[in-house]
């Protein structure tokens, strides 16, 4: 018998007032895979996550989380939970008052008991994990590259080993050679921390060369939902439309390549 799934939505219903955005969405993300929620902007992509790491809850619906029916929990009994769970905001949502190393050791200083000089000494080894030199664990977010930003946002996520990371937008906003590198990171880790990603992401090189299978958002549900190339392969007009336009196939094309250069 297969694993449980790491997360699974069942019929999951989004209103605000008159406005629907999910309209009976189901999904299961499994243990140990890179999984994508892509689709046009406004289809509700970051609601849907929002609502799997509790900060929001759909309307209707089952959404469990590690075996755990997560709507409707209170936040006391939400907080084992959330402590397995790692998340990177778009913007990073760094503390602009706080140095890189002060940020990533925050979870550790809320959530355990740990020494200070532990912590520190571990927010080091995060900031580490992520690709930052160790000279940025004492600079402020102001003081550092859009890129090392996010990747200070990343070291925080991890802080607290979780088995579940969650990525919103991980690679927006930065340029081709930064957004490549964050790629590579996202991938190298979760092969070596044995991690189950969910990320939101536009970036089609990013889902062609870190996800494992994806579900495409859209007319309030999911309009599809599997691997690229299984995927790039649907009838479905908006999907097709998301995969063979200009950047789609440019995309397409550059993942290609690299599959036929790698040994």
């Amino acid at each position: 018998m297969p694993p449980a799934p790491a997360i699974e939505l069942r019929d999951v219903h989004t209103r605000f007032g008159a406005q629907v955005v999910h309209d009976g969405i189901s999904l299961a993300v499994r243990r140990g895979e890179v999984f994508a929620l892509a689709g046009a902007s406004g289809c509700g992509k970051s609601t849907l996550l929002r609502e799997i790491i509790m900060l929001q809850r759909p309307t209707s619906g089952s959404i469990r989380v590690l075996g755990r029916e997560v709507v409707g929990l209170s936040d006391d009994e939400s907080l084992p939970l959330r402590r397995s769970m790692g998340v990177m905001f778009e913007r990073g949502a760094l503390f602009t008052s706080l140095t890189v190393a002060e940020n990533v050791g925050m979870p550790l200083r809320e959530h355990t008991r740990l020494k200070d000089r532990v912590i520190d000494e571990l927010a080091r080894i995060k900031i580490g994990l992520a690709g930052l030199p160790a000279s940025a664990a004492d600079k402020f977010p102001n003081e550092l590259s859009g890129g090392m930003r996010k990747r200070a946002a990343l070291a925080r996520a991890l802080a607290l080993d979780p088995s579940l990371l969650f990525l919103d937008e991980p690679t927006a906003g930065l340029d081709p050679l930064s957004a490549a590198g964050f790629d590579a990171l996202v991938r190298d880790l979760q092969h070596a921390l044995g991690l189950t990603i969910v990320m939101v992401t536009h970036d089609l090189d990013l889902l062609w060369q870190v996800a494992d299978r994806i579900a495409v958002l859209g007319e309030n549900r999911a309009l599809g939902i599997g691997t690229m190339e299984e995927l790039s392969r649907a009838e479905h007009p908006l999907i097709r439309e998301y995969f063979y336009g200009p950047r789609g196939r440019a995309a397409w094309e550059q993942a290609w390549k690299r599959k036929s250069t790698t040994p």
